[in-house]
């Protein structure tokens, strides 16, 4: 069991265009509707690889919450959702079939009260000696307090659990607490979190401060970087015709540390991890790809110097 907590989750709009066009009136020609966010997204890929089961950690309400809910329970998603009082927000993703290119309209979140996030701080702890590793992933709701993301990191710590972050606004405060996690970013995230305008340079200064994390670092179709126990990795990502790279991170976040739960070693884990990222491009559903597809897209880890 991993639990998940993606605080600031979406009702998800996928929207298809056979061409889009900003600044002109675009014709859909297909939608989909669904649960989604980075929580959703993680606890969906983790399903999908078949390598254990997640309990997601959110804050929703409102009409939109009630369906995100719903859904959930439909996907058979185990969750604990805490009210705030505000509508949850609408993600809209528009794909321009032509290119391959995601374009994505999210609606602004509302901040969670002390009252809430104290209650979500209750839920987390609860069900944490039941968990074998635990993931942050996402932003918070907009202007919740950024100790809530302290408060939940301590106490995965407190009982030594693998802890991976998919995480950078708000962030930095909490992850001086400790330096034994896991961190998934991508480049432009690593590059805020660090400061720094390259992104080899960035994972050089992560590594140095963060001596026993392990940092895999993706850049969408570009190549991806991998810090762990002293030595660095490059991965060259396979070519495909993207249907929606919406989500892809997030299944890579899942896979990563669902293998290194099982047990495998860094390199091997984030080599099936962006194979399976990159399944997920090709289908229309965030945190959705076939493992066999998975398989025919495994790269090979190459060592490098920073």
């Amino acid at each position: 069991m991993i639990a998940v907590f993606g605080a600031n989750p979406a009702w998800q709009k996928t929207v298809y265009y056979e061409k889009f066009t900003p600044g002109e009136v675009n014709r859909a020609i297909k939608m989909d509707a669904f649960a989604s966010g980075k929580g959703v997204n993680f606890c969906r890929a983790l399903h999908c690889a078949q390598l254990g089961e997640a309990h997601l950690f959110q804050f929703a309400d409102g009409d939109n919450g009630k369906k995100h809910q719903n859904f959930l329970d439909r996907e058979k998603i185990r969750h604990t959702s805490i009210a705030t009082g505000f509508e949850t927000r609408i993600c809209s993703t528009c794909i321009d079939l032509a290119t391959g290119s995601a374009t994505e309209l999210i609606e602004p979140s509302f901040p969670a009260d002390e009252t809430a996030c104290a209650a979500m701080v209750s839920a987390w702890a609860s069900a944490l000696p039941d968990c074998q590793g635990c993931a942050i992933t996402g932003s918070l709701p907009d202007k919740t307090n950024p100790a809530l993301y302290g408060k939940i990191i301590r106490e995965a710590l407190m009982r030594r659990l693998p802890l991976l972050i998919d995480a950078v606004s708000g962030i930095g405060a909490a992850l001086k607490t400790s330096d034994r996690f896991i961190l998934k970013i991508n480049a432009s995230e690593l590059k805020k979190l660090m400061r720094q305008d390259e992104t080899v340079s960035a994972l050089r200064s992560a590594a140095a401060k963060w001596s026993n994390a392990v940092l895999a670092i993706t850049d969408g179709s570009n190549n991806a970087l991998l810090a762990a126990d002293g030595k660095s990795y490059t991965y060259s990502l396979p070519e495909i015709k993207v249907v929606n790279p919406i989500g892809s991170g997030d299944t890579a976040s899942a896979v990563l540390l669902g293998n290194l739960l099982s047990g495998m070693d860094a390199p091997s884990a984030f080599a099936r991890a962006l194979a399976a990222a990159s399944a997920n491009c090709l289908d229309p559903t965030p945190g959705h790809f076939d493992p066999a597809v998975a398989e025919k897209l495994l790269p090979e880890a190459e060592l490098f110097t920073p």
